[in-house]
C-alpha cells in the first residue's frame, strides 16, 4: 500500500508536465523504479530498527563470584575469587544470519580477579591469596529467544598477568599466562547475569612444610580453573 501510494503520487506529478511519448515513457520507468527503492529501504529500515532494539553495540560491566577447583582447591590453598570486567561487545552486521541469530566480538578491556582462601581470612589468619590482570578476546554468538531476553555464548583468549599477594605452599613469581574462558550470559535490557569458566597454568615453587632439615623446593605448572558467576550491566 506505501508502495502504490508513492508511484501514483510520482505518477500524477508526471502527467502534468508536457513531454514527448518516449521521453514519458522513459520518465514513467524511471519513476517505477524510484517507487520501488523507496519503498524497499522503508520496509528495511523498519526491520532493521526493530532488530536493533536487541542486537546492538553494547558496553558492559559486572562483578562475579568464583569459586576455584583442581589442585589449589583440593589442597586448601584456595576456596574464593572475586572478578571485576569491563568490556564491549561488537555485532558483525554483514554476516546473512536467521534474525534471530548475530554473531559479534567480545572485547574485554579489563579483566580483574583475586583468588584467596577465605577460610583463613575469616580467622584473622595469614590467607594465600593471588591475583590476575588482562584483557580477553573472542567471538560471540548471540540469540533473541524471546521479546528483549538474549542470551550469549563466547569463547575467549585471556592473556594476563599472575601476581602473588601472601601466600604459605605455593609460591610463584609474577608471570605473564594465556588462558582460556568459555561462558553463557542471559541479557534482558540493561541487565546482565552469567555464567564463565577460566583455565589457566602457572608456575609454582612448592615448600615441603614437613621437611625436618633444609627446607625441600620442587617446581610445578600447576592448573587454576574457576567458575565465576555474575552480576552487571550492558548499556
Amino acid at each position: 500500500m506505501h508502495f502504490i501510494n508513492i508511484y501514483l503520487h510520482l505518477h500524477l506529478t508526471d502527467t502534468l508536465l508536457t513531454l514527448k511519448p518516449t521521453r514519458l515513457l522513459m520518465k514513467k520507468n524511471v519513476l517505477l523504479a524510484l517507487a520501488l527503492m523507496i519503498a524497499g529501504y522503508s520496509f528495511g529500515q523498519k526491520s532493521a530498527d526493530v532488530k536493533a532494539n536487541v542486537f546492538h553495540n553494547t558496553v558492559y560491566a559486572h562483578v562475579a563470584y568464583g569459586y576455584p577447583g583442581g589442585t589449589l582447591k583440593t589442597e586448601g590453598v584456595l576456596t574464593a575469587a572475586a572478578q571485576f570486567e569491563v568490556g564491549s561487545l561488537f555485532y558483525i552486521n554483514a554476516l546473512p544470519l536467521p534474525e534471530k541469530l548475530k554473531l559479534g566480538v567480545d572485547v574485554t578491556y579489563m579483566s580483574i580477579s583475586g583468588l584467596i582462601n577465605k577460610d583463613n581470612l575469616s580467622n584473622n589468619n595469614q590467607t594465600n591469596s593471588y591475583f590476575t590482570a588482562g584483557i580477553k578476546l573472542g567471538p560471540c554468538l548471540s540469540y533473541n529467544f524471546a521479546g528483549q531476553w538474549v542470551a550469549d555464548v563466547f569463547v575467549k583468549l585471556h592473556p594476563h598477568y599472575f601476581i602473588t599477594g601472601e601466600q604459605n605452599k605455593y609460591d610463584a613469581a609474577t608471570q605473564f599466562k594465556m588462558g582460556s574462558s568459555m561462558g553463557l550470559n542471559i541479557r534482558y535490557k540493561a541487565l546482565m547475569l552469567g555464567c564463565e569458566f577460566t583455565s589457566a597454568k602457572y608456575d609454582f615453587t612448592v615448600s615441603d612444610l614437613s621437611a625436618r632439615s633444609v627446607q625441600a623446593t620442587t617446581s610445578q605448572s600447576i592448573k587454576l580453573p574457576v567458575t565465576f558467576l555474575s552480576l552487571g550491566v550492558n548499556f
